[in-house]
């Protein structure tokens, strides 16, 4: 190796050492270091579970939950029905090529200026 290859390598090993050493001084003086948590603030008392926390809002019954999901399993029926049944692969095909005709139609508007 050459001189200055050498210089390199060391300009290189000098800069990753530096890196890791800024990144590990980082970890150990972050802003919690040798200030007191929120939560040690509260040491002398205990949680009560006597207190059932009430809901936000007026919670569904087990009835309204059956109908809801009744409700979703029977659309989400209807809409598998209809896909199924426009699907074929003669209707697919003329999908298409109306689908081009109108593109066609438009590029030649615009080509055209109108």
């Amino acid at each position: 190796m050459s001189a200055q290859q050498n210089t390199h390598f060391a300009t290189l090993r000098f800069a990753l050492l530096a890196v890791a050493a800024v990144t590990l001084a980082a970890c150990t003086s972050g802003p919690s270091a040798g200030v007191p948590q929120e939560g040690a603030l509260r040491t002398g008392t205990y949680p009560t579970f006597g207190v059932m926390p009430r809901g936000e809002t007026k919670q569904l019954s087990f009835e309204e939950k059956d109908q809801i999901a009744g409700n979703l399993k029977s659309a989400k029926a209807r809409q598998g029905a209809v896909g199924a049944a426009g699907s074929s692969r003669a209707e697919i095909e003329a999908r298409k090529r109306q689908l081009q005709a109108e593109t066609d139609a438009t590029l030649k508007a615009i080509e055209t200026g109108q």
